[in-house]
């Protein structure tokens, strides 16, 4: 097929598939799912504490100990996977969530502290439906993601 114009051909999404992939996502609830081999690399720990920068957009997940004020528990899944409740948190940084972001390049420091960039997401869900008199969040710019 020919097309006159400037047309660009898409490429597709580029899929990072194998037994070594991390899985993380957030939901706009403020649940953070960890893939199993996360959790792995993370050391199989039972609870984290969670930080943020916010003037880099970050989210920061070291490992932590049960008893340790501030931390919060890890909640078994299905397959090895865990998820972390982080409605609090979300809510005392005011992180705006729509839908479920998937986090397309998480990083584990050499300290092993996962690191979770919110500028590199994809939505993975259509979002939350907003219902009758909805009004945008000001501080999410539609289009960009």
């Amino acid at each position: 097929m020919s097309l006159h114009g400037n047309w660009v051909k898409f490429k597709g999404i580029e899929k990072v598939r194998g037994f070594n992939r991390h899985h993380i996502t957030i939901n706009h609830i403020g649940q953070i799912h960890i893939g199993r081999q996360m959790h792995v690399d993370l050391g199989r720990p039972k609870s984290v504490t969670l930080y943020f920068e916010p003037t880099l957009n970050k989210i920061a997940v070291e490992p932590a100990d049960p008893k340790n004020p501030g931390s919060i528990p890890l909640i078994a899944k299905t397959f090895g996977a865990y998820y972390i409740p982080g409605s609090q948190f979300i809510r005392q940084n005011r992180i705006h969530i729509a839908g479920t972001e998937s986090f397309l390049k998480p990083e584990l420091n050499h300290n092993g502290i996962l690191i979770l960039d919110l500028n590199e997401t994809i939505r993975v869900t259509r979002g939350r439906n907003p219902g009758h008199g909805w009004k945008p969040d000001p501080r999410e710019k539609f289009g960009e993601r």
